[in-house]
């Protein structure tokens, strides 16, 4: 085998275990999007229901005086 093979064999292999870890290290990106998302949608419905809270407690505040 020539050096010049043996080279190119090298950086293969190279490549392949970087590509690889690449997608080892996007995968807490990946999985941070969708927990992004889930928390997104809870504080939205969150915030909602305290409105809603707030606006029930205004009212009774209302009636108490």
């Amino acid at each position: 085998m020539s050096v010049h093979n043996r080279l190119v064999r090298t950086l293969r292999i190279i490549e392949k275990h970087l590509d690889k870890n690449e997608k080892w290290f996007r995968y807490p990106e990946k999985k941070m999007q969708s927990l992004d998302t889930e928390i997104h949608a809870w504080d939205k419905e969150f915030q909602q229901g305290i409105a809603t809270f707030e606006n029930v407690m205004d009212e009774f505040e209302k009636i108490m005086e």
